[in-house]
């Protein structure tokens, strides 16, 4: 029926940028290529610290960032002799992005539960949140409505 689903939010100009960060090489192309073919442009990046570089380094304005919550280290690092990569979940990327980008607006995923994320300490802290899977019209709604973008109609 018509009337029953919500309306789409539809952006006033399709010149934002999201940084999308997830470390499933297939998933971050998949979602990539959706939100370019939406208009959007895109910096991707498989791990927190490339997501930093990008966007220390990206000179336009970062409006959204996309990230998942669970974001291991890039590599294994087995020599003792080198200091590891420090290892940063979702929610710790997105305050350092806040911290480097204040007006960015975010949106957290994950395919974990509940339950998996509180064991490993990860709270969503009641920021925007999809749970994976997620259709690309539930993407594109979320990402509309929390970028502020006018509702239809």
């Amino acid at each position: 029926m018509p009337g029953l689903q919500p309306e789409q939010p539809k952006p006033a100009s399709r010149s934002q940028t999201i940084l999308l960060v997830d470390d499933d090489a297939y998933f971050l192309a998949w979602l990539s290529t959706f939100l370019e073919g939406e208009g959007f442009a895109v910096l991707k990046a498989n791990h927190a610290q490339e997501a930093l570089q990008k966007c220390a380094k990206h000179a336009g304005p970062i409006h959204l960032l996309l990230t998942d919550l669970l974001l291991p280290p890039k590599a294994l690092q087995l020599q003792m002799d080198k200091p590891a990569s420090p290892r940063m979940h979702g929610l710790q990327l997105m305050r350092a992005i806040v911290d480097m980008r204040p007006n960015v607006r975010a949106i957290l995923m994950s395919g974990h539960s509940d339950q998996e994320l509180v064991a490993l300490k990860i709270s969503r802290e009641g920021h925007t949140f999809l749970r994976k899977p997620f259709g690309l019209d539930t993407l594109l709604w979320t990402a509309n409505a929390v970028l502020g973008h006018p509702q239809v109609g």
